[in-house]
């Protein structure tokens, strides 16, 4: 090892592959002692750097939720599009769209959206509307002619 070569820090810089790494990149390429240096600060890094398994979106939020880096759900005022509301609501956008009259949403320079907590709250009323409703009241039952409900 010269005085030319790299120092601890310069090595992690370049494991990150930050961009004031290019020098760096130079050095290491002609010089053996940094060569094992920059090895041995790989395998150390590699260590810490474990992959997290993938626990899916829902654990990681509860993860979060557990160490208090996010706000729960309850809290906060999310802002949905079309699309969103639909994947959310596991209906096709264009079903969406037609049922938009029944629905709480603004429109913003042209584009639909949605307050996440309104839209909750409107569904969970409506929902509990009618589990209020008389079980006993009947059905209007469709009579059917031809293969069509007339």
């Amino acid at each position: 090892m010269n005085s030319r070569c790299l120092d601890e820090e310069q090595l992690i810089s370049l494991y990150y592959d930050e961009d004031e790494a290019a020098a760096c990149r130079e050095h290491i390429r002609e010089c053996p002692a940094c060569q094992q240096a920059f090895a041995e600060v790989c395998s150390e890094l590699a260590e810490i750097d474990l992959p997290v398994p993938d626990g899916g979106h829902r654990a990681v939020a509860e993860a979060l939720k557990l160490i208090g880096r996010q706000q729960p759900a309850a809290d906060r005022d999310e802002i949905m599009t079309l699309e969103e509301v639909a994947d959310w609501l596991k209906v096709g956008s264009h079903a969406l769209a037609g049922m938009l009259h029944q629905l709480p949403h603004f429109i913003v320079a042209g584009q639909i959206r949605f307050n996440r907590r309104l839209l909750e709250n409107h569904l969970f009323n409506r929902r509990s509307e009618a589990e209020n409703k008389a079980p006993d009241q009947p059905r209007q039952r469709l009579k059917v002619v031809g293969g069509r409900a007339a």
